[in-house]
């Protein structure tokens, strides 16, 4: 192009969304890109998730979800907590828009809300079979990644790390979350912010994956296990989203290896 607005002459200080406008046409048998005009959108024009990934899920309905559960606490601190959360709506609109993961898994708006549902889903059931706290349980379920509202910035065109972000990570921070809000919370019980303390700081599982302590109670060992089991759930699905039935996916892929999609019992017999 030739010719650059004075607004683009010196660069783009910071990212940005630019409209352009051109043709093309053949040159020496190749196609080329003839530009006719740039200008920069204001942000006023844009809608974030025109532009990036996005949950194809109603956000509203599964917020919905999350609410009644936190609303339906029998525990009287604990459903205290989760409606000072939830009020906050600066933050809880946030952690509803926030993504899951840079890449790895539920790497889209709201893919930290829609992890979150899951694991809700999958403890609810989880605790017919085995003896915890179910208010606690859930609740750790909802939050225990909740340090990737600050960990992930998720404007200007894609994902990325903040700098906080980088150099605390996801479980530090998510931590320090929760205790700031039980801190307007005089009355609340040491004993039960020690546990939820535990579990978000204990959910990756083990200290070489980030995780400053292993789970040490029921409901964190299963919170490990319910994070990780969806994560590696979803991996898979966005890996074999193009597979073919019988096919295998390509072995570079979040889990690291190549994936297989059973034949349908109609096409193996």
């Amino acid at each position: 192009m030739w010719g650059l607005p004075e607004e683009l002459m010196n660069g783009i200080p910071e990212p940005e969304y630019v409209h352009v406008e051109g043709q093309t046409h053949e040159y020496r048998g190749t196609l080329q890109l003839k530009l006719e005009r740039l200008r920069i959108i204001s942000s006023e024009e844009i809608v974030e998730e025109d532009y990036l990934p996005a949950t194809e899920r109603d956000r509203r309905e599964l917020a919905a979800e999350l609410l009644e559960a936190g609303w339906s606490f029998e525990n009287d601190h604990l459903r205290d907590l989760f409606g000072l959360i939830a009020s906050d709506g600066e933050f809880w609109n946030a952690f509803c828009e926030a993504p899951a993961a840079k890449t790895m898994h539920h790497a889209r708006i709201g893919g930290l809300l829609e992890h979150s549902v899951q694991c809700l889903r999958v403890a609810r059931s989880l605790a017919n079979h085995y003896p915890v706290d179910e208010d606690l349980f859930a609740f750790g379920a909802i939050f225990h990644d909740v340090g990737k509202v600050r960990e992930l910035s998720w404007g200007s065109g894609g994902f990325a790390y903040t700098t906080e972000g980088r150099l605390k990570g996801h479980v530090v921070m998510g931590e320090a979350i929760i205790a700031a809000y039980i801190s307007q919370l005089p009355d609340f019980p040491e004993e039960l912010a020690l546990q939820i303390s535990h579990i978000i700081l204990s959910h990756q599982g083990e200290l070489q994956y980030g995780s400053p302590e292993e789970p040490k109670t029921i409901e964190a060992i299963l919170i490990h296990f319910i994070d990780n089991m969806d994560a590696r759930a979803m991996m898979f699905m966005e890996s074999t989203k193009n597979v073919s039935e019988g096919g295998w996916s390509h072995h570079e892929n979040p889990l690291r290896r190549a994936l297989y999609v059973p034949k349908s019992e109609e096409d193996s017999e």
